[in-house]
């Protein structure tokens, strides 16, 4: 028996019906725009690696040792571009949980990192917006 204020007292049949309808292919929709953004990032690293590529033979003649590390970078980008394109959304989820795990103090210390990062491209981006403000007002209090 339905108990007062129950959901299936507040939620039509047909209308919850028609929800576990959609739910499959809103799933589907978000896994498609998941591994979109994989790919997207594969070509961002395959990107990166050509990058470093083209650093690495530039400095080949003025620093040989730099140009060495560099196109090592270069491989390694290009490897782990590989890498996602191999997998989908779900797998590298997967990954990540698993490492997270096996390495809370490294996510702990990338968190931070990136927390301290994100923390100085807002102060960076808000000091001349605020400074920009001022500006403005004190031209318009000129006038």
């Amino acid at each position: 028996m339905d108990q007062p204020g129950s959901s299936d007292q507040l939620v039509p049949k047909d209308i919850k019906a028609t929800a576990l309808d959609i739910v499959p292919a809103l799933k589907e929709e978000a896994g498609k725009l998941a591994n979109k953004s994989v790919a997207g990032g594969a070509e961002a690293a395959q990107a990166v690696g050509k990058a470093a590529e083209s650093a690495a033979e530039v400095l080949d003649d003025a620093l040989p040792a730099l140009a060495g590390y560099v196109r090592h970078a270069a491989e390694h980008a290009n490897k782990f571009a590989d890498s996602l394109r191999d997998k989908k959304a779900e797998e590298l989820l997967g990954e990540a949980t698993t490492w997270t795990r096996q390495q809370p103090l490294w996510t702990i210390a990338g968190a931070a990192m990136l927390g301290f990062a994100l923390c100085r491209i807002v102060r960076a981006g808000a000091a001349p917006a605020a400074a920009a403000a001022v500006a403005s007002t004190e031209a318009v209090n000129d006038t």
